[in-house]
């Protein structure tokens, strides 16, 4: 079983990705949560400081605590994708992408089970950050078959691909990406994370991964994006068609 304030801190959670707890709203004081689930006031601090950490509530000196009132946004790739398939672009409003690398690399171990490739072998490798308004929300790596290189050369210069690079690579190469496979998890982000995206120390991040593959289950893309604010833990798999 969670320890008290672990659970504590997953009914806030909980409420606040509800929408029962609204960006701005006032949270019990630490008296009242300790009156409310029969615990002494340390183990309410302890889960306030847990959601500090992951950037759902902030205190305000002399107030209280409240939920935050515009944590960061975190877009997964089958958001991203289904966007680009009904707009043309992958980006909406307000947000852009500073592409820091995009070259081939020596597909890692991890990397090369996703994509289905050998260790070490040729794989694409494009690192970004995404912005909302001047706000860094997410820091994200995405990994391409290096089989891709010679017929999809854009993803291989550090400039945007507006419309996505799975739409991308199915104009160039007619492999349309037909399923999504991702999971999350959360942990406490590093220091490059922190400094990229502006987070306390300590903090923690979600970290979102997400493969899309075609018809046949092939892998087009594999996604790994970190953003601080938020904690999930899910597994999906499912149809674009």
């Amino acid at each position: 079983m969670a320890a008290k304030y672990e659970q504590i801190a997953n009914d806030i959670r909980g409420r606040i990705i509800r929408g029962e707890l609204q960006p701005g709203e006032r949270l019990p004081s630490e008296r009242e949560l300790a009156e409310r689930w029969g615990v002494n006031r340390l183990t309410v601090t302890a889960a306030y400081r847990q959601l500090r950490a992951e950037g759902l509530v902030e205190s305000r000196q002399g107030e209280g605590t409240f939920v935050r009132e515009r944590p960061p946004v975190h877009v997964s790739l089958r958001e991203r994708y289904e966007h680009s398939r009904q707009a043309g672009f992958i980006y909406r409003p307000g947000e852009y992408a500073e592409i820091l690398s995009a070259d081939v690399v020596p597909a890692p171990e991890d990397v090369a089970g996703v994509l289905g490739v050998e260790p070490g072998a040729d794989v694409i490798r494009r690192v970004r950050v995404t912005y909302e308004g001047d706000t860094p929300a997410t820091m994200s790596t995405s990994w391409h078959p290096g089989e891709l290189a010679e017929a999809c050369p854009r993803l291989l210069a550090t400039q945007r691909i507006r419309e996505g690079s799975p739409r991308y690579i199915e104009t160039a190469t007619g492999r349309r990406a037909a399923t999504i496979r991702q999971w999350s998890l959360a942990r406490l982000a590093t220091p490059e994370e922190r400094e990229r995206l502006s987070l306390d120390d300590p903090a923690a991040v979600s970290e979102v991964h997400g493969v899309l593959s075609d018809a046949e289950g092939r892998p087009l893309e594999y996604g790994v994006s970190i953003a601080g604010g938020g904690r999930v833990l899910y597994s999906e798999e499912r149809s674009l068609a």
